[in-house]
């Protein structure tokens, strides 16, 4: 009985890593600022959120530490490869997008102006 336990959660741990790898690859062909619903929508749908957002205060804490702009970086990973993002930043491209959701949710809920301004600035 043991193994179908461990047979079922290793079967959902695997579709969720299939989702995770599709809405990365959606991200990263999609999400940007050409495209500022796709990028509105993650943040209206809810899909990414941080669950934790004592790290969302310590990577800003990080980018503080290196004096870079929050909004430069958030901006950054909508608009760079995930290869060139990491590359320029040294932070890994995917967590950096779900700060980016979070941060934009925050600007949202408390800021819509500015929201609106940062997603469709063109």
């Amino acid at each position: 009985m043991g193994d179908i336990i461990s047979f079922q959660e290793w079967r959902e741990r695997k579709d969720e890593e299939k989702k995770r790898a599709a809405l990365q690859v959606h991200i990263e062909q999609y999400c940007n600022f050409d495209h500022p619903d796709e990028i509105d929508a993650l943040v209206v749908e809810g899909i990414l959120q941080v669950e934790n957002h004592t790290i969302f205060l310590a990577f800003l804490h990080q980018l503080d530490e290196r004096q870079l702009s929050p909004r430069d970086v958030f901006t950054d990973v909508f608009n760079l490869t995930p290869k060139y993002y990491t590359a320029q930043y040294q932070l890994d491209w995917w967590q950096s997008i779900q700060h980016a959701i979070t941060f934009l949710t925050i600007l949202k809920e408390n800021h819509r102006d500015e929201y609106v301004t940062f997603l469709f600035r063109r």
